[in-house]
């Protein structure tokens, strides 16, 4: 007999049902799209209803703003991630760091660049053990490689981000962009590697701008390969 695989709630509604109940609790999940498709309110969205709802504290790990600029971006929805914070039920891990520091990357060693990632990928393993946090997000993935244009220094950096995903266990979201006219679903065709899941999010620009999500892969899950539609409105996206 079959077992059945445990879920975790995603906290958006409709998207439960799509993934037969939730993501596979432990599933590492990319979100991908363009600017503007709710990537970082999806991500939001997943690690407020965890606490809230679910009893399941979180940990968010920003590359692309600084945690100041996510908490108020998140309180237009009515979510109060500094209150969370203060409750031991979320924790923030600033890594928009890494970027400033990779500015110099090209004059900076394969060994350096390491050094100074895994030091903040430590920092996030130990906020996940002291929360007891089953959920993560990292936004986003390429933030990691900011200005780092070697192929395999960047493979290097996505596979230190990758073992220490699988080292903590958590159900994650990561997020990546999608280069318009690439062809790819990542910002370096290198991210969805680390996924067990994709999902890609697109925005559509027509008289009525119409968001979509569609599930390319998700591991343990049987899914349509329809897009749905989606909107984002004062309580987040449904």
């Amino acid at each position: 007999m079959e077992e059945s695989i445990e879920r975790v709630h995603t906290g958006i509604p409709g998207l439960d049902h799509v993934l037969e109940g939730g993501f596979p609790k432990g599933a590492r999940v990319l979100l991908a799209g363009g600017a503007g498709c709710g990537k970082t309110i999806c991500c939001g969205q997943y690690l407020y209803k965890g606490a809230t709802r679910y009893g399941e504290p979180g940990v968010y790990v920003s590359t692309e703003e600084p945690p100041t600029e996510f908490r108020a971006n998140m309180l237009r929805f009515g979510w109060d991630f500094k209150k969370l914070e203060a409750e031991k039920k979320i924790g923030m891990v600033d890594a928009v760091y890494q970027r400033v520091e990779s500015e110099m990357a090209e004059q900076e060693s394969l060994q350096s660049i390491l050094y100074n990632l895994r030091s903040k990928l430590s920092e996030v393993k130990i906020l996940v053990e002291q929360l007891g946090a089953t959920r993560l997000v990292v936004d986003s993935l390429p933030g990691f490689g900011f200005r780092v244009t070697d192929l395999n220094t960047l493979r290097e950096i996505f596979l230190e981000v990758g073992l220490l995903l699988k080292d903590v266990g958590c159900t994650t979201l990561m997020t990546t962009e999608i280069v318009e006219g690439s062809g790819l679903i990542s910002r370096y065709g290198i991210e969805e590697f680390l996924a067990t899941g994709v999902m890609v999010l697109s925005l559509v620009k027509q008289s009525s701008p119409l968001r979509k999500l569609f599930v390319r892969k998700m591991r343990g899950t049987s899914h349509s390969l329809n897009d749905f539609a989606f909107t984002i409105g004062t309580e987040g996206v449904n």
